[in-house]
């Protein structure tokens, strides 16, 4: 059953009284017949005359049939049950959706329509504003996370004077951060990770032998901070407001 013959003309749904004979598999003069000896004819609201051009390029009699027109014009017919019931459901179906379309520039009240324009800007306006915001956060914390991703593109080792010198803070200072933040301890002279950090993968150290004045060897360990651990050492110091250069710079321009 192809219902999709309903057509939208200037805002009201109709079907024409050719499609229904063609469906019915009647005359169409016999439709029109029944349309005018019923009187249909003067329900103009509903059954609205009007004129086809054929192939032959000749103009023709035909009916506009709104769901009004079509349910007093094909309920004369008896049977036709699916027919009937396909066409009601298409043009409820259609209605609905015209009334969820309906805008502004289809309110006929001239102040009405302005205050539905003028309701639509301010939405507008405040939708802008919002991207806006969320502009301005997205760039706020971009500075932050600059370094960050120099880090996670780096897939080698750094000491900590390395590390430190991104900073802008002395190695001396990074420890002792480092150490008030429960991350390292000093033992022998030489830091080393608490044991719950032991098997964070943050470090990765390498034992150097040494001799000493005396002629005695020693064994040192020399530490440097996997990417993992630098990923760390730069939640620690963000948090304390403790900036990398780049992104340091980034915050400056950012300000200009």
């Amino acid at each position: 059953m192809n219902v999709a013959t309903i057509e939208n003309k200037n805002g009201k749904l109709v079907v024409s009284s050719r499609v229904v004979a063609e469906q019915l598999r009647k005359e169409h003069a016999k439709i029109l017949r029944d349309i005018r000896e019923k009187s249909l004819s003067k329900f103009g609201q509903w059954i609205i005359p009007s004129k086809y051009k054929a192939n032959n390029g000749q103009e023709y009699d035909e009916f506009l049939l709104t769901k009004d027109g079509f349910v007093m014009l094909v309920f004369n017919y008896e049977g036709y049950l699916e027919f009937k019931e396909a066409y009601i459901n298409e043009f409820n179906r259609m209605e609905r959706e015209l009334t969820l379309k309906k805008d502004s520039y289809m309110i006929e009240d001239p102040v009405e329509r302005a205050k539905k324009w003028i309701a639509e800007q301010e939405e507008k306006k405040a939708l802008q504003i919002e991207v806006q915001i969320k502009e301005q956060q997205i760039a706020e914390f971009k500075p932050k996370i600059e370094y960050l991703d120099t880090i996670l593109k780096s897939q080698d080792t750094m000491t900590v004077t390395q590390i430190a010198a991104d900073y802008g803070i002395s190695a001396k200072r990074l420890n002792q951060i480092l150490h008030e933040e429960k991350i390292q301890r000093k033992v022998g002279g030489q830091w080393l990770l608490y044991t719950n950090h032991m098997n964070n993968g943050y470090t990765k150290s390498e034992t150097t032998e040494i001799q000493l004045k005396e002629g005695k060897n020693k064994l040192v360990i020399n530490t440097k901070w996997s990417q993992k651990g630098r990923v760390k050492i730069h939640e620690i110091l963000t948090e304390l407001g403790i900036l990398a250069n780049m992104d340091r710079e980034e915050s400056i321009k950012g300000g200009i």
